[in-house]
């Protein structure tokens, strides 16, 4: 392939890099990723319903009803006739991570399967939890035993304003991601990639590894040396950039092969 042609391939291969956060967490959490994502890949936050820019809209508290939600957001952004509805990416970090995997299922049904399920800090659908339920604690105590598990981060724990203000999106969405209990299904046609930190509390390397089961096609699990906010984390970077250039190599070698073949 002529290296006109392969740089005119690059520039039409993109990905759509759909991110959900952590239990209250927003589509901020994602704002810097444009620095150091591939050239090809464009990050799309998404803020649910009461978080966020969203915050004022009342909460969804059902999970099918929030996934469809998601489904429907990522629906809108890359219609059928738009030659984007293929190159679609999750990302779900901790509860965000059950949700991408359910929003993923539910792309699969419509006939419309994600390229690739990337999941951050979140055992598998088919594992046990790392932790005791806490989303039914009082404020108090739901405060302190997230701050013991490190499930939320120290800028918010510290700051009880803070914590009085995103305590309602938090509880609903620990509330879901600790009731959550896979229903039967296939696994999915996509790649799936997890990355943990042997130092969360909330997750671990061997529940980690049960994403593998969710995959008919590559998996892959990346343990760093890191807690449950691992996402700034230079080797959570690092291993998310090589994955995505792998995607995006594919696209340009499938380019190739038709050109050359034309």
């Amino acid at each position: 392939m002529g290296n006109d042609l392969w740089t005119a391939a690059y520039r039409q291969s993109s990905l759509e890099l759909f991110c959900l956060p952590h239990a209250g967490g927003a589509a901020a959490h994602f704002a810097g990723w444009a620095r150091w994502l591939p050239e090809g890949v464009t990050v799309v936050p998404v803020d649910l319903p009461g978080h966020g820019r969203r915050r004022r809209e009342p909460l969804i508290t059902d999970l099918p009803a929030l996934v469809a939600e998601v489904t429907g957001t990522i629906a809108d952004a890359t219609p059928a006739d738009s030659g984007r509805a293929d190159q679609v990416v999750l990302f779900g970090h901790s509860f965000g991570a059950v949700l991408a995997y359910e929003v993923a299922r539910e792309l699969h049904r419509a006939g419309r399967p994600p390229r690739l399920l990337l999941t951050a800090a979140r055992n598998g659908p088919s594992a046990a939890q790392s932790h005791r339920p806490i989303h039914a604690l009082p404020d108090a105590q739901l405060v302190v035993a997230l701050h013991r598990l490190g499930g939320t981060p120290e800028s918010v724990v510290r700051d009880p304003r803070l914590m009085r203000q995103f305590l309602p999106a938090l509880r609903a969405d620990l509330r879901i991601a600790e009731l959550y209990a896979r229903a039967p299904g296939d696994p999915l046609p996509c790649p799936v990639a997890a990355y943990v930190g042997r130092h969360d509390r909330m997750a671990d390397g061997a529940g980690a590894l049960a994403w593998e089961r969710e995959t008919a096609g590559r998996f892959d699990l990346t343990v760093l040396d890191a807690g449950h906010f691992l996402l700034e984390d230079p080797g959570f970077v690092a291993a998310v950039t090589g994955r995505l250039r792998a995607a995006l190599a594919q696209d340009l070698q499938r380019t190739g092969q038709n050109s050359g073949s034309a």
